[in-house]
């Protein structure tokens, strides 16, 4: 048994104008609720929240009987770049070796499309809302017209057209093929593999995460606008910077105190189950004795009370009828 602390911070990712958001009654009462849901304007209706692992532990294990990673199908990591959680998919158990010939057991997890997707600031994104979003009224996703695997950076970033994605645009895809951001550039490879993937992996009784291949790309888009006088005669095109890739591992020794750690536990869930198995044959052997014994003294109370009416009829015949019996009996035995 165990136990950890959960602490609450910032809850959304993007600040809300509470005073349009969650307008007054004519009688002064909030209309719309603290927790939502909000109003169109507001996000789409559907904020985002801050949450997620920082990136050294998710939930652990704080009991043999709790649910951990190992039976959880994604976990969620805060990007600090993206500044908002990343869903991470579950892939495959496996075991990494220790010291000594010994193993501890892990579960892996890798960004899919589904994480990619979830983590977009989408909304609003009609084309009737663009104007109203560029006047001011409505609030409007900043990912909007970027493709799925790509996000905007712009306003984390002073507005400098910054764009996140995996590197060489791994797992971006476009409606057309002539959108897509590497059909603008020349000698960009096309990547395969997992070589281009962010992935994690956690031992899942004490949420540690021993491995993690976190692996970013991040570009600057140039387009036509009106202010800038440097852009004007090329086409659109998502231009890659740098990547950045930051990995973690654990020591053969933190391997080997995790596999003693899982070691610890197991023996512990089997001293349980081994107490469980004994006390149901424990059960089963009372229940089956006390059976027996219970027909034994059953039958026992059968016979008694079969004598002691016998011997109550006998004494209830009269001496006269038993005499004649005895000497009928008799007769009978003479011829």
């Amino acid at each position: 048994l165990g136990s950890y602390t959960m602490y609450q911070g910032r809850k959304f990712i993007i600040e809300f104008d509470w005073q349009g958001c969650r307008p007054l009654a004519p009688n002064g009462e909030v209309v719309v609720a603290k927790d939502g849901p909000f109003p169109p304007q507001c996000s789409g209706g559907n904020p985002q929240r801050v949450f997620g692992s920082a990136g050294s532990y998710v939930k652990p294990r704080v009991w043999s009987l709790q649910s951990g990673v190992d039976g959880s199908d994604h976990i969620t990591l805060f990007s600090k770049t993206l500044r908002r959680p990343l869903k991470y998919s579950a892939m495959e158990s496996l075991e990494l070796k220790a010291k000594e010939g010994d193993s501890v057991s892990v579960r892996r997890f890798e960004l899919q499309h589904e994480g990619l997707r979830e983590a977009r600031f989408a909304f609003n994104c009609e084309d009737v809302y663009k104007k109203m979003a560029e006047a001011g009224v409505v609030n409007r996703g900043s990912d909007c017209d970027m493709h799925l695997g790509m996000m905007d950076l712009s306003a984390a970033f002073h507005e400098i057209p910054y764009v996140w994605s995996l590197p060489h645009f791994y797992k971006v895809t476009a409606s057309d093929a002539s959108q897509h951001p590497r059909s603008g550039l020349e000698g960009i490879l096309t990547p395969t593999g997992p070589w281009f993937q962010s992935q994690v992996v956690v031992e899942p009784e004490s949420g540690r995460i021993v491995q993690s291949m976190i692996k970013e790309q991040i570009s600057i888009r140039l387009y036509h606008h009106s202010q800038n006088y440097f852009f004007t005669k090329h086409k659109p095109v998502t231009i890659p910077l740098f990547w950045k890739f930051e990995t973690k591992n654990a020591t053969v020794s933190e391997r080997q105190m995790l596999s003693d750690f899982q070691s610890t536990f197991q023996g512990l869930n089997a001293g349980f189950i081994a107490c469980v198995v004994l006390g149901g044959v424990s059960l089963v052997a009372a229940l089956f004795i006390g059976m027996l014994l219970y027909r034994a003294n059953s039958l026992q109370s059968v016979e008694e009370k079969r004598k002691k009416i016998q011997a109550e009829l006998q004494g209830a015949v009269p001496p006269d009828e038993q005499r004649d019996e005895d000497v009928d009996g008799e007769e009978q035995g003479f011829l």
